[in-house]
């Protein structure tokens, strides 16, 4: 997934823990496969065939856009699993990173639109009009996590974490006490801003430090903003607290481009969904449950 994974299983029978964390990172290279666009998967299969109809996809991977596209409508499109339609003209890991020209952005914004995305969840089918391109970075990295602690109880774990890349699911406690969760500031990664007790739930961070160049004195990052084409100017930092690490994580990036001002109302309404948002000047913002 592009990204560092641990996972902790804390108990009494090694054995036990030994086969438990097999089988989770198994799981996780599983949800990789069928949805990385980095390589041949069954997403990018489908991306190729845009344009030409209705196609069959993999149930699971038709149940994952359904709840990409239901993000899109809770945000008002600040998360969307078209970006990729215009993402796909930035390398940033490329010497020299490829930032493309004003033009070329405009252009491939004329198929960005979660909307324009025709999808049969019973049939498991989809329809994506010509130039369309979809990908669940956003999204397909919490549910690798999620799938990853299914597993992990499925082999009797009581207590553990799966942390892909600031992507986390908590469960039970360390040792009798809460897990406790650093959130660090962005500009400073030696800096904590806030140390969060959790238990039986989901923490992700995203940010504009994963994945960035800077030109001209600019910071251009991975988070794009699916209306513009550009880098999300939304904050430097979000982190999300949820139940479920899917959810969490599409939410923060919707966030990182909805910024404090129109997020913090959205968390707000929502049960059990908790954030904190650094803005691009270092503001620190969190909703009231927090």
């Amino acid at each position: 997934m592009g990204t560092d994974v641990s996972i902790e299983a804390i108990g009494p029978d090694p054995a036990l823990l030994d086969a438990a964390l097999a089988a989770a990172e198994a799981e996780l290279r599983r949800v990789e496969d069928v949805m990385t666009s980095w390589r041949d998967s069954p997403l990018t299969r489908m991306n190729a065939k845009a344009g030409t109809g209705w196609q069959s996809i993999p149930p699971e991977l038709a149940r994952m856009i359904g709840r990409g596209l239901a993000v899109g409508e809770l945000t008002d499109g600040a998360f969307d699993i078209t970006f990729a339609s215009v993402g796909k003209l930035w390398d940033f890991k490329a010497k020299p990173p490829v930032r493309p020209s004003p033009e070329e952005i405009a252009k491939a914004l004329e198929a960005v639109g979660y909307q324009k995305v025709e999808l049969d969840l019973d049939g498991a089918r989809i329809r994506l009009p010509a130039g369309a391109r979809i990908g669940l970075g956003g999204i397909a990295k919490g549910f690798g996590v999620d799938r990853a602690m299914a597993v992990l109880m499925e082999h009797g774990v009581e207590n553990g974490v799966v942390n892909a890349g600031g992507d986390m699911k908590v469960l039970g406690t360390k040792f009798g006490q809460p897990w406790r969760i650093a959130v660090k500031h962005p500009r400073d990664r030696s800096q904590v801003l806030a140390m969060v007790p959790l238990s039986n739930t989901c923490m992700v961070t995203s940010g504009d430090y994963e994945r960035f160049f800077e030109y001209e004195g600019k910071r251009y990052h991975h988070i794009l903003d699916p209306r513009t084409g550009y880098p999300a100017t939304g904050g430097m930092s979000v982190t999300v607290i949820a139940p479920d690490a899917a959810f969490a994580d599409a939410l923060a990036t919707a966030l990182s481009v909805m910024g404090a001002e129109k997020g913090i109302p959205l968390v707000e309404s929502l049960d059990r969904v908790e954030c904190l948002i650094v803005d691009m000047q270092g503001q620190v913002t969190r909703s009231s449950g927090l």
